[in-house]
């Protein structure tokens, strides 16, 4: 299956933009992530990961990455319940905190390990 990533990670972007087709949304916020996921939703892409995997809650972490469906086809419902109730979440977890260089590394790696996992997946599916 072939699909889109969308992110705000930048080991994200270095390691997959060449391999698969991305939205790379440098400098977004956890939250505009989600917005700009659901705004593919709702032009017809269906979700292919969780936009809340991990254990790492919003707000504890500024990096989030999505996997969504390369071509639009029609609106899935499905897909829409996920994004709108993940943002619902988001918005409850917003925190405005400032983390060292180490600590955003940390999370830019948590994130592209379970992005990698979801591709994984997906691939291992097909």
């Amino acid at each position: 299956m072939k699909f889109k990533i969308i992110s705000n990670n930048p080991l994200v972007n270095l390691k997959y933009k060449d391999f698969h087709p991305m939205d790379y949304l440098e400098g977004a916020t956890f939250l505009e992530v989600m917005e700009h996921t659901r705004s593919k939703v709702h032009n017809n892409y269906e979700i292919l990961t969780h936009p809340l995997t991990g254990s790492v809650k919003p707000g504890e972490t500024p990096f989030k990455s999505i996997i969504i469906s390369e071509e639009a086809t029609q609106l899935n419902f499905e897909s829409l319940k996920l994004i709108e109730d993940a943002i619902i979440t988001t918005k409850k977890f917003i925190l405005q905190r400032k983390w060292t260089d180490k600590i955003i590394g940390d999370f830019q790696l948590i994130d592209c390990d379970i992005i990698s996992s979801g591709i994984e997946s997906i691939n291992q599916n097909n």
